[in-house]
């Protein structure tokens, strides 16, 4: 028979294996440390385990981890974090729209709480510029000398 009689083709397979802490801690670019305490707080499932005692991780635990540091530096606290994961481990939209909800209106606290302060010091700074300016003393204390 000739090659050209048959067809050929490449199969490519995708298989998903299972990680070691090592190689989950360089692909998710967090601390071996981190990937425990995390686990340990619930946030990442606990892995399975080989008779040798090695965590063993599915490479989904990868995506986990971003979307952990992702939410922590949104503001979140991990407990809600927690939270927002279902019993199966996917993650709860209807619950994280709520959470996103709370924490807007955390930000925006913060921003009119921040806003009022940098207005705060912008009079204090003109007031200290004025003084300097002009040699008026600014009293330190609340209450005068006796």
């Amino acid at each position: 028979m000739d090659d050209d009689a048959y067809t050929k083709f490449e199969v490519n397979f995708k298989v998903k294996r299972n990680m070691r802490i090592g190689e989950l801690a360089e692909k998710s670019g967090l601390a071996a440390s981190a990937i425990r305490y995390y686990e340990r707080q619930g946030l990442l499932p606990a892995p399975l385990r080989a008779d040798n005692g090695y965590r063993h991780y599915p490479s989904s635990a990868v995506e986990r981890l971003r979307l952990i540091r992702l939410s922590q530096k949104l503001g979140f606290t991990l407990e809600v974090i927690r939270g927002l994961f279902s019993e199966t481990g996917e993650c709860s939209y209807t619950q994280t729209f709520a959470e996103v909800n709370v924490r807007l209106e955390e930000v925006e606290r913060l921003q009119a709480t921040l806003a009022e302060q940098h207005q705060n010091l912008l009079d204090l700074r003109a007031l200290l510029s004025h003084r300097i300016e002009t040699g008026e003393t600014l009293p330190c204390t609340s209450s005068q000398a006796q």
